[in-house]
C-alpha cells in the first residue's frame, strides 16, 4: 500500500485494520466507529499518510541552500517561467497540478462566502481565533507545534499568518492562480511537507503511536474545522450568513484544503460533511495533553499584541476577554481541559449575538453607515494582520526547531 493508494475499509480484516490504528488514536477509534464507523475508517487511513507530491518536491530540495530553494518556490509562485526552469520535477509537478483547479470550483460561484465574511469579517476571525484554532490544538496537531517552538516563540506571527490566510481566501479572486490566497495555500502545504521531512529524518517521533507527524488527516480536520465551525462560532457571536453564503464559505475552504493537499479520499463537499468530519475526527483524538494547553494559552495571549496593543495592563485585561469568549464558544469542559481561567460565560454570546444585531438593524436605516462599518472593520484586521507588510515568504524552514534557525 503507498499513499497514493489507500486500502478501502472494506479491503482490510479487522485484525489488520487494528495494526493500521496509532497507538495514541486507538481508543478514540474506537467510540467514533460506534457513532460512523466508515468516516472514522476514513479518518484513521489518513492519519498514516503523508502527501506524496509535496513530499517529494520537499525531498527534491534537501541539501540546496536555503536563498536558491527560495528563489525556486518564489519563481513557481510567480509565474516566472525562466526562473522556474532549474527547478527540480517534483517541485514543477507539484505547481502545475495546483495551477489546474478541479471542475467542482467555480471561483466566481462562492462569491456569496466572499460577501458573508466581509460583512462580519471581525466576528469570523473571533471565531477563527477563539474556537477553531484553539480546538485543533486539542489535537495531535499540537505536539508537533509544540516540540518544533514555533508557535511559543513566534505566537504573535503565527496568528497573523492564519489570519492573513482567511483574508485572502476570502477576497473575491483569491484563490485563482494569480491569487495571494491560493500562493498562501501551496505555501502551507510546503511548509507542512518540510517540517514532516524533519521529523520523519530525527529520533523525536514515533509514528506507530502518532501515526505521520503533520498527517493528511490533520490538514482536512483543519479545512473543515476553519470552514464549518467558524460559521458556527461566527453565528453564535452575531453574524447572519444565508444558506447560500454559508455554502460558498465551506466551498472556499474546501479549495483552500485541496490545494494544501488534503485528497478527495477526506475531502469534505458540504457544510454538513464538514461538520461530520469535525465530529468523528475529534472523537478520534487523544484527550488534550500539555502541548494542547501550552499551545492554546498561548494562542489567546498572543491575540492582544497582534492587534497592537503594548501595555501589559491592557493585554492581560483583553487576554482575560479572549478567555472568557474562548470559553462560551467552546464550551466549559474543553476550556476546562485547557486550564483556561475559571470565569462565567452566562448571557454572553447572547448579548455580543444581539448587541451586533441591533446595531446592524440601526446601521441599515442608513447604507452610508453600515458601508463604512464594513470598511473599517476590514482595514483594521488587514492593518492588525500585516497584510501589506513583506510577513509571510516563500522560505521553508531550514531547521526542525526554531530555536535552530533564523525567522523564514
Amino acid at each position: 500500500m503507498t499513499d497514493n493508494a489507500p486500502m478501502r475499509p472494506e479491503r482490510l480484516s479487522p485484525r489488520s485494520r487494528e495494526t493500521l490504528v496509532p497507538t495514541a488514536y486507538r481508543t478514540g477509534y474506537e467510540k467514533a466507529r460506534a457513532t460512523d464507523p466508515e468516516l472514522a475508517h476514513r479518518f484513521i487511513e489518513h492519519v498514516t499518510q503523508g502527501d506524496p507530491l509535496a513530499d517529494a518536491a520537499v525531498e527534491s530540495m534537501a541539501g540546496m541552500p536555503q536563498e536558491r530553494i527560495h528563489r525556486l518556490i518564489t519563481a513557481g509562485m510567480e509565474e516566472d517561467e525562466a526562473g522556474f526552469r532549474e527547478a527540480p520535477a517534483e517541485l514543477r509537478e507539484l505547481i502545475e497540478f495546483s495551477a489546474e483547479p478541479p471542475d467542482w470550483f467555480d471561483s466566481r460561484a462562492v462569491y456569496p462566502g466572499c460577501r458573508a465574511f466581509h460583512a462580519d469579517s471581525d466576528l469570523y476571525v473571533q471565531a477563527l481565533v477563539g474556537s477553531s484554532i484553539v480546538r485543533g490544538f486539542t489535537t495531535l496537531i499540537a505536539k508537533s507545534f509544540f516540540m518544533t517552538g514555533r508557535l511559543t516563540d513566534h505566537g504573535v506571527r503565527r496568528l497573523r499568518q492564519n489570519i492573513r490566510q482567511l483574508i485572502e481566501i476570502m477576497i473575491p479572486g483569491g484563490l485563482e492562480r494569480y491569487g495571494e490566497g491560493w500562493k498562501l495555500s501551496v505555501r502551507i502545504r510546503l511548509i507542512h511537507a518540510q517540517v514532516r521531512h524533519f521529523f520523519r529524518r530525527s529520533d523525536e517521533w514515533d509514528e506507530a503511536e502518532f501515526g505521520v507527524p503533520i498527517h493528511i488527516g490533520h490538514v482536512a480536520l483543519a479545512a473543515a474545522n476553519f470552514s464549518a465551525r467558524v460559521l458556527e462560532a461566527g453565528m453564535k457571536l452575531g453574524a447572519e450568513p444565508t444558506v447560500e453564503e454559508r455554502e460558498a464559505f465551506v466551498q472556499i475552504w474546501r479549495y483552500s484544503g485541496y490545494l494544501m493537499g488534503v485528497p478527495e479520499t477526506i475531502l469534505f463537499t458540504s457544510e454538513a460533511e464538514a461538520l461530520d468530519l469535525c465530529r468523528v475526527a475529534f472523537t478520534c483524538e487523544p484527550r488534550p495533553e500539555i502541548e494542547s494547553l501550552v499551545m492554546g494559552n498561548a494562542l489567546v495571549n498572543s491575540a492582544p499584541v497582534v492587534i497592537g496593543i503594548r501595555r501589559p495592563g491592557e493585554r492581560q485585561d483583553l487576554a482575560n476577554y479572549v478567555y472568557r469568549v474562548s470559553r462560551a464558544l467552546i464550551g466549559d469542559e474543553l476550556a476546562d481541559q485547557l486550564n483556561y481561567p475559571r470565569q462565567s460565560t452566562w448571557g454572553l454570546l447572547f448579548y455580543l449575538r444581539n448587541k451586533r444585531r441591533l446595531a446592524k438593524r440601526l446601521r441599515s436605516l442608513v447604507p452610508k453607515w453600515e458601508a463604512k462599518a464594513k470598511v473599517d472593520r476590514f482595514t483594521a484586521l488587514v492593518d492588525n494582520s500585516q497584510l501589506r507588510d513583506p510577513l509571510i515568504s516563500y522560505r521553508l524552514p531550514p531547521k526542525l526547531h526554531s530555536d535552530e534557525t533564523q525567522t523564514w
